[in-house]
């Protein structure tokens, strides 16, 4: 040996006495902090002094973990829990006699694919396994090294990579890393670490079908499968639209397109009704409108779907690697029954014991007031629940109304006169201070605080919340509810709320539910909704709002989903990896109604920012119509 056990000892107390003197320690790191431990206890916990038989293998160990150098790129808490583990250590972990053991060689031949997790190898500086360490110091430094980068994979496996709100506040997550102590505690009395480490990734079914298409794309490169000659044929754009019944010479090559030929001879170019509904049917499939007209829309649909796919596989691949991670930050344990509410793919669906039992439509938030990804519980059903107008439309959209009433303003010609009480009566809102109802007449409200005062829009068909709403309590105050907006749904893209979400059929969605908790059957739920319950669940249900662009069907089928909040690329970037272009679909050319007829966009007033990128507010647009005005402002 290089230094004499003795030596060792001395040196290893003295320096672990010296970090037990001064501030308090590290506790607050967050899963990401990498760095040096300082002069303080950020080694919490650790023994005034090494293990009195420790081996120089040991004590090396234990002056490689005060070597800034060496441990600067390693997470401070990591490196606290090895100085602790070791310091109560009387021989190494991974190494004996003859060099490194079977388990620390497992160990590292599973740390070295972590790519095949979506993980990056950069971050897992394995020492040499080549060949055992000479000398005590090489020993130790070997040994720390180990143990060091599996506290790191542990971490990165757990989501630790990053802390997501530091990536956008509309990413509302804590991944459930675990204690460096206790996993360090693991790999000492697991019989297999590598698998240990293994098992520290997620269960989820979508993460492991992300994982399993990940490593598909990491083998070798298949050939593309032959083209279907319909899907060369091109069809001319000439601006012109063609209806059912119309003789054009276009319509020969939308049947060979479309594979529909003529019911008789001579009739290639009839627009007859087959092909029309043959064409209604690739529309609804493509997020178009439905109306069986050949327009550019259609025909770029067509001619798009025949070409190529010149797909960039390294971009493909980075977005399953950053759907993978935001897998690591949701919570180890969804539920035994719990909703997933998919924020770009605009979808809910509803699980119990692992199979899903409730799927629909949802409309999401808007970019101008994003809603943002958390987990919380439900708690109660509310049926024909009334209205609070939210402080941030409050102020925003309610308030400038308020102020352009009266004399012979727009607003007021468009409410019958009356200035601020006549728009407040035309939204059935009924105003409220400290508690108590207002006299809309008795208030000026062109200069008003609205601050001072609620405004509450009693249950009914005008209501924004529909018939139903359902509470699951959290920070962002975002819920899911009904809507009167119903022909919104019909659209592709449905970011239109102001981040709340609306389900398309919350009756449903509440009968599942309330079967599931109380055994209740639909005439039940019906008398609920006539009564205006307000239903207390027996068993909470986890909520989860979540944030994938890609999602692998049953079949392996990856759906790749439109990045409406621009946050693909600021997590790849976070992450180390390339920027990811959007998603090119059909969906983009979809008409899509107007957000300033539907709904105002405003930014949020909550205390906590819901940034992360999202557009600046548009300045609100004057309303053309009585219509117009109600349903820009009545939306939640």
């Amino acid at each position: 040996m290089s230094l004499v056990p003795s030596f060792h000892h001395a040196l290893a107390a003295g320096l672990v006495g010296l970090i037990c003197f001064g501030s308090a320690g590290n506790a607050g790191a967050t899963a990401g902090d990498a760095g040096t431990v300082p002069a303080a206890a950020d080694a919490q916990g650790a023994s005034a002094a090494t293990a009195p038989d420790a081996s120089p293998a040991v004590l090396a160990a234990i002056s490689q973990l005060q070597d800034k150098a060496f441990i600067g790129g390693f997470a401070k808490d990591d490196v606290a829990a090895a100085l602790q583990f070791y310091s109560a250590r009387k021989d190494p972990l991974w190494i004996d006699a003859q060099g490194f053991t079977a388990r620390a060689k497992g160990l590292a031949d599973e740390i070295s694919k972590a790519e095949q997790w979506g993980l990056d190898a950069k971050s897992f500086p394995l020492p040499d396994l080549s060949q055992p360490p000479a000398g005590a110091d090489a020993q130790g430094r070997a040994e720390v090294q180990l143990s060091l980068v599996a506290l790191t994979y542990a971490r990165h496996a757990k989501g630790g990579r990053v802390r997501p709100l530091s990536i956008s506040q509309l990413l509302d997550l804590t991944p459930p890393v675990r204690d460096p102590a206790a996993v360090l505690k693991e790999l000492e009395t697991a019989a297999d670490p590598a698998a240990y480490l293994v098992g520290l990734h997620p269960k989820h079914e979508q993460f492991q079908r992300l994982r399993a298409e990940l490593v598909k794309r990491m083998g070798p490169v298949e050939a593309p499968p032959p083209v279907d000659p319909a899907l060369l044929v091109k069809l001319p754009s000439d601006g012109a639209t063609i209806k059912p019944g119309s003789l054009h010479p276009h319509i020969a090559l939308l049947r060979k397109r479309l594979k529909q030929p003529a019911a008789f001879a001579g009739q290639e170019t009839l627009y007859d009704e087959k092909l029309a509904e043959a064409v209604k049917a690739f529309q609804a499939g493509k997020g178009l409108k439905a109306n069986g007209q050949l327009n550019n829309r259609t025909r770029t649909a067509l001619n798009r779907e025949g070409e190529p796919a010149a797909k960039d596989n390294q971009r493909d691949t980075q977005r399953i690697v950053v759907n993978m991670e935001r897998w690591r930050w949701m919570p180890d344990d969804l539920g035994a029954t719990y909703v997933i509410n998919n924020v770009p793919e605009y979808v809910t669906r509803m699980y119990k014991d692992g199979s899903e039992i409730f799927k629909e439509k949802i409309i999401v938030g808007l970019p101008e007031w994003p809603t943002p990804s958390f987990s919380a519980e439900m708690k109660t059903i509310v049926f024909n629940p009334s209205w609070g107008v939210p402080d941030g439309i409050k102020a925003k959209e309610l308030k400038p109304r308020l102020q352009r009433a009266g004399g012979n303003g727009f607003f007021d010609q468009l409410f019958g006169g009356g200035g601020g009480a006549s728009i407040i009566r035309a939204y059935g809102f009924t105003p409220y201070r400290n508690g108590r109802p207002v006299d809309p007449d008795s208030v000026d409200w062109s200069t008003a605080d609205l601050r001072q005062y609620s405004f509450i829009q009693p249950p009914g068909g005008e209501n924004p919340l529909g018939f139903v709403k359902f509470m699951f309590p959290n920070t962002h105050d975002v819920y899911m509810h009904d809507t009167t907006q119903r022909h919104l749904f019909a659209q592709s893209r449905r970011p239109f709320s102001h981040g709340c979400i609306r389900v398309n059929d919350p009756m449903r969605f509440a009968e599942v539910i309330l079967e599931q908790d109380k055994g209740w059957g639909r005439d039940r739920a019906a008398a609920a909704r006539r009564s205006s319950e307000t239903v207390t669940l027996d068993n909470h249900i986890w909520v989860h709002n979540v944030y994938l662009t890609a999602w692998v069907a049953s079949d392996g089928d990856v759906m790749n989903f439109g990045d409406v909040y621009g946050l693909d690329n600021r997590v790849s970037q976070a992450l180390g990896g390339r920027s990811i272009r959007p998603v090119e679909t059909v969906a983009d050319d979809v008409e899509t109604a107007s957000i300033a007829d539907e709904e105002a966009p405003v930014q949020p007033s909550k205390k906590k920012k819901q940034g992360g990128g999202a557009a600046k507010s548009k300045p609100m647009t004057v309303p053309s119509s009585f219509g117009e005005a109600m349903s820009g402002l009545v939306a939640n």
